[in-house]
């Protein structure tokens, strides 16, 4: 069933633009080329750049604010119920106005229909929010109900519109769920990988072949952030290396981490074998983000490589890895450019994009 405000020949037809241009720019089709293309996919939507997009958003979010605040403020300090109501109420005609703009004047990525279709949502999960609280329920049951209020709505927001960051906000609302529940810091962090990974096995199980690319596009953006996402959850002396910016020695000194010895270890293996899993997959299956979000995993690995086995830092470990790096990269670059074409396996080390 497909939820989506805008059909599906609109979005591949966006999506084929973008890449025609990349083509171009990297010198695989003339500029004449590119026009045909161009004339072959006409979407039918009115686009922006990005900085237009940002402004409009920021105009549009400030005036769907002011006019929730002016009515707030006219009713001469209102009670929490009359506030809930007006938020709640407030919500339905943001979210109808960023219907109508889309279908009457064709917008798409214009910023003003998804500051809409944003305020609409979050004035709707706070003032849902503040109903619950009214009931003086439970805190764990209300943040709970919160998430679940959050993740949904920006769900059908990604589902409706396809804008990628409220499917990265609602899977970030779904991972808070665990730090609700007073479990243990290892509790806590099972259940947390425990919805990532479903998230993400359900993900794959979506990403099918024949699927449109600007579907599979997107598809590879979210799973190359439950990729990281995953490591982060697994990786526990990333703390670290935040805490050497402020001069904190004693996330350091706990002995595994504040963890048991088995949970410790078990979660150095996997820092290695989630960033390998992340590599063998891009490359197998031809997906360059991920391939690059398992490469930027591996160099975190490496980072805390010492603080996992305890041994000592030293100013110049970065200069070696900086140095390291290097090699790798020249080695691998080399053994491309000596292939049949300056190529192997479908991989060149000529920039072609």
């Amino acid at each position: 069933m497909n939820f989506r405000i805008y059909t599906s020949e609109q979005e591949e037809n966006i999506c084929i633009r973008k890449k025609a241009k990349t083509w171009q720019r990297s010198g695989l089709i003339s500029e004449e080329q590119l026009r045909l293309m161009e004339a072959e996919t006409e979407p039918n939507v009115h686009q922006t750049n990005l900085f237009f997009r940002l402004i409009f958003f920021l105009f549009t979010w400030l005036c769907a604010t002011a006019v929730t605040a002016f009515v707030i403020w006219l009713m001469k300090e209102p009670s929490d119920t009359a506030a809930m109501s007006i938020l709640i109420l407030f919500s339905i005609p943001f979210y109808v106005l960023a219907e109508y703009v889309i279908k009457k004047y064709r917008f798409y990525r214009y910023g003003i229909e998804e500051a809409l279709a944003i305020a609409s949502i979050v004035s709707l999960c706070v003032g849902c929010g503040m109903l619950l609280d009214k009931y003086h329920l439970d805190y764990q049951i209300e943040a709970i109900a919160v998430s679940l209020i959050f993740a949904l709505t920006f769900f059908w927001v990604f589902l409706r519109f396809g804008f990628l960051y409220s499917a990265l906000i609602s899977i970030t609302a779904l991972s808070t769920i665990p730090f609700q529940l007073s479990l243990s810091p290892t509790e806590e962090r099972a259940f947390l990988l425990l919805i990532l990974c479903l998230i993400l096995l359900i993900n794959i199980l979506l990403d099918k072949s024949d699927n449109e690319d600007f579907r599979k596009e997107r598809n590879i953006l979210i799973q190359a952030c439950l990729l990281a996402a995953i490591y982060l959850a697994v990786n526990l002396r990333l703390p670290e290396l935040v805490s050497l910016y402020f001069d904190d020695r004693s996330i350091i000194l706990q002995p595994y981490a504040g963890f048991s010895s088995y949970i410790y270890w078990l979660s150095y293996i996997l820092t290695f074998l989630i960033p390998a899993i992340g590599i063998y997959w891009g490359i197998k299956r031809r997906k360059r983000l991920i391939m690059n979000a398992g490469l930027v995993l591996a160099c975190l690995t490496l980072a805390t490589n010492k603080s996992y086995l305890g041994l000592t830092r030293y100013a110049w470990d970065p200069a070696i890895l900086g140095i390291m790096l290097i090699l790798i990269s020249t080695l691998i670059t080399r053994w491309l450019s000596r292939g049949p074409n300056k190529a192997r396996y479908g991989f060149t080390a000529e920039n072609i994009l």
